[in-house]
């Protein structure tokens, strides 16, 4: 009962043993699977709170922009409409200084030439008073003289002005308010070139402005794209970088499974062995029992291994009976042989027993090599998981840099345009600064010198000078 009893014990230790382990590994896998888990939710933490802000940043950019665009977008419809105001005023006053010089030149040609300068002479002589005809016509004579000279000098440099003031001299008016007319156009002219000037300075600096702005533009444009060339590579690298891990970290989880299923497969037979082996002890005490019962119910002593009993012998004759080997009935069984087979009975208990013991110790040492090849694949399971991670991390940071740079490049893009347009507007507005600056100023330096010379010419004949 006793050798039952200890059969029994054992078999309980090992089934112990076995749920210990099998606990113990459930628990590993379980924590194995709350790390992973905690580790995803992480990076989808990660993830999220970098998605959020790129959102945020986006929007807050994107404000900004359609903030600068609606004023971009004012100051060119104000440049535009004022570019189209002055275009409009230009062409009008044009036509209008056409038209002006037109009639004045006409105007020039009817009073100068021969055939009026007749009329003119016989008209100063039809007065009724000789003595106040013979003083006017003096003076008209001398009227007219001056006013031809005015004349030639208006025709000398083209100058409307000096025709419109030779006109007025004619027709009686005073040297005083003929030369504060000449000071008042002179001031006029030197107001025109001021603005022609102002306006000059401003289209060029404008025009610079806008160049600079075109190619500071163009230069920002440039390198976006190459700074969005640069990242899609640096992409790129990042998505084989990803897919590599992806790979390897699949070939470990592999590896860590057929491990798992080889090691899965070496307990199964060991507690299948300890399970048969203990099965046979215990069928080996039941045998034992069987053969221990006789001599124990019969107080029979067992011995120490002795000889064997010979088997009787048989005389010549055949038909008679052997002798017999016992002297009375009481029997003592056949101790040498039971005693034999009991203690080889032992034996295999033993080495069964023997074969438990080493097999639970080539179990441990089995499982704690298995323990450590799963942790060193566990490490590296881990390192590429990290390492994906922070590719991952990298590619979103990229893909994040790509989005933004395109967005800046297409502003830059849209600015780009909006600055062609204005280039656009400034060349209807500035065009006749290159074709007719300098026309216009020498143009109008004739008409200030022909001014200055009627002045002059004027000035000395009211000073009673000889002209």
């Amino acid at each position: 009962m006793y050798d039952t009893f200890l059969g029994d014990l054992e078999k309980d230790n090992a089934d112990e043993a076995e749920a210990q382990k099998a606990f113990e590994e459930l628990m590993a896998t379980k924590k194995q699977e709350l790390e992973t888990l905690q580790a995803t939710l992480e990076s989808q933490e990660m993830d999220e709170a970098t998605k959020t802000k790129a959102l945020a940043d986006s929007n807050a950019l994107l404000d900004d922009t359609k903030v600068k665009l609606e004023a971009d977008e004012k100051l060119f419809e104000e440049v535009k409409a004022g570019c189209k105001h002055k275009a409009e005023e230009w062409s009008e006053r044009t036509h209008l200084r056409t038209m002006e010089l037109t009639g004045v030149g006409e105007a020039i040609h009817i009073l100068t030439n021969e055939d009026s300068r007749d009329v003119f002479q016989r008209s100063v002589t039809t007065f009724v008073q000789v003595s106040a005809t013979s003083r006017r016509n003096g003076a008209s004579a001398e009227l007219l003289s001056h006013s031809v000279k005015l004349g030639s000098l208006a025709r000398k440099y083209h100058n409307i002005g000096l025709a419109q003031i030779a006109v007025r001299l004619r027709s009686g008016g005073h040297f005083d308010k003929v030369i504060a007319a000449i000071d008042q156009m002179m001031e006029v002219l030197r107001q025109e070139e001021q603005d022609d000037i102002a306006h000059r300075d401003r289209c060029e600096n404008a025009a610079d402005k806008n160049t600079n702005d075109m190619e500071d533009l163009g230069s920002a444009i440039g390198k976006a794209e190459k700074k969005i060339n640069r990242s899609k590579d640096r992409a790129g690298q990042l998505k084989i970088d990803i897919d590599t891990l992806k790979a390897a970290i699949s070939q470990t989880e592999t590896e860590m499974k057929e491990l798992l299923d080889l090691r899965n497969d070496d307990v199964a037979d060991f507690r299948q062995a300890v399970k048969d082996d203990t099965a046979a002890i215990a069928l080996l005490e039941q045998a034992m029992v069987a053969l221990t019962r006789f001599y124990n119910k019969n107080k029979v002593e067992l011995g120490l291994l002795g000889k064997r009993q010979e088997p009787p012998q048989y005389t010549v004759d055949k038909d008679k009976a052997p002798e017999t080997v016992w002297d009375n009935a009481d029997y003592q069984g056949r101790k040498s042989e039971t005693t034999g087979i009991v203690a080889i009975v032992e034996m295999i208990k033993e080495d069964l027993q023997k074969e438990i013991k080493e097999a639970q110790q080539d179990d441990a040492d089995n499982q704690a090599q298995y323990e450590k090849e799963r942790g060193a694949l566990q490490e590296t399971l881990d390192s590429q998981l990290a390492l994906k991670l922070e590719r991952e991390k990298q590619l979103n940071a990229v893909e994040g840099k790509i989005a933004d740079t395109e967005e800046h490049r297409d502003a830059k893009s849209a600015d780009l345009g909006a600055e062609n347009a204005l280039k656009s507007s400034l060349m209807g507005d500035c065009s006749w600064v290159k074709t007719h600056f300098e026309s216009r100023r020498e143009k109008r330096k004739a008409e200030m010198d022909g001014l200055v010379e009627a002045k002059s010419y004027l000035a000395g004949v009211e000073a009673g000078e000889e002209v």
